[in-house]
């Protein structure tokens, strides 16, 4: 057989048929196809391949030496075409396979992900906790399906959907110097401790990009990776929090957000993926599910 010829798997499966069930006719009738057609799939590979697979014998169709020769490695081919088609629809419908998804914000990313686990059980969904800007590496990478990131604005080489706004300002307690106090300024903000997250979460440099441009250096104690770590230490007294006003849960009823004067400090949090992965299955129903889900809380 030539070696630059590559038979094609229809007409491997019309071969295979015709020889296992000795008739063009039942042939078609299996493949679902008409007579003519499986006729010709055979006479094109016969012709492409210079080979011989069938004859017409005594007892009707027969098959060649030839394909004798080939029969076991054409049955494994198509069983293994059979074995690849039924997991790309498995993958495809969702009922097996893994999703990654990175956050930086679990407040945003745990109740669209507890949903499209209860809708997919057959996805195993790992989920990564990091700062935004750590998280867009391993995006690029192909190491995450999607990722949750805080932003001002969409991020050009992604493909980004906006699915939460919020203001940014400060955090502290109910009891606490701070307690009464509805707004603050920038210069009042310069005279606090504050808590933030670690230096590459999205939060705190759009924070600091937005206190540099009214000229205040914040004085930062502590960078953290946690929210819960910021409000524990926010409650023990150590210094204010920055965050933005949705991280505050019903549970949090001793803390309360103080938004800043400032009308430019606010964020987004964008869903984003690779542009050639927006349109897979399970990316595209994580997206609905997200926003379905964040809608409804907000409703």
């Amino acid at each position: 057989m030539p070696s630059n010829v590559e038979p094609s798997i229809r007409q491997l499966r019309a071969l295979e048929a015709v020889a296992r069930t000795g008739s063009f006719t039942a042939a078609a009738e299996e493949l679902g196809v008409s007579q003519p057609t499986v006729s010709n799939l055979i006479v094109a590979l016969e012709r492409q391949t210079e080979c011989r697979f069938l004859r017409r014998g005594s007892k009707g169709i027969e098959t060649t030496e030839m394909f004798e020769k080939l029969r076991p490695q054409i049955k494994a081919l198509l069983a293994l075409k059979s074995e690849v088609d039924l997991e790309i629809g498995n993958r495809k419908g969702l009922k097996s396979g893994s999703f990654w998804v990175g956050y930086s914000t679990y407040q945003i990313a745990m109740p669209p992900i507890a949903k499209f686990i209860q809708t997919y059980p057959g996805v195993t969904l790992n989920a990564r906790a990091m700062a935004s800007l750590d998280l867009l590496p391993l995006l690029r990478a192909g190491d995450l399906d999607v990722a949750f990131v805080t932003a001002c604005d969409a991020i050009d080489d992604l493909f980004c959907r906006k699915v939460a706004s919020f203001r940014v300002g400060i955090v502290a307690r109910r009891d606490g110097p701070l307690a009464g106090v509805e707004r603050l300024t920038w210069k009042e903000v310069a005279n606090l401790r504050l808590i933030q997250r670690e230096p590459n979460a999205g939060t705190r440099q759009i924070f600091e990009s937005a206190a540099a441009r009214s000229g205040i250096v914040p004085d930062t104690v502590l960078g953290l990776g946690s929210w819960g770590s910021i409000t524990s230490l926010v409650r023990a007294g150590v210094g204010e929090g920055v965050g933005f006003e949705s991280e505050l849960m019903v549970t949090d009823k001793d803390l309360m957000f103080i938004p800043i004067d400032d009308k430019n400090l606010g964020a987004h949090q964008f869903l984003v993926a690779l542009p050639a992965m927006a349109g897979s299955s399970a990316v595209s129903n994580f997206y609905e599910i997200t926003q379905k889900t964040l809608d409804g809380m907000d409703g």
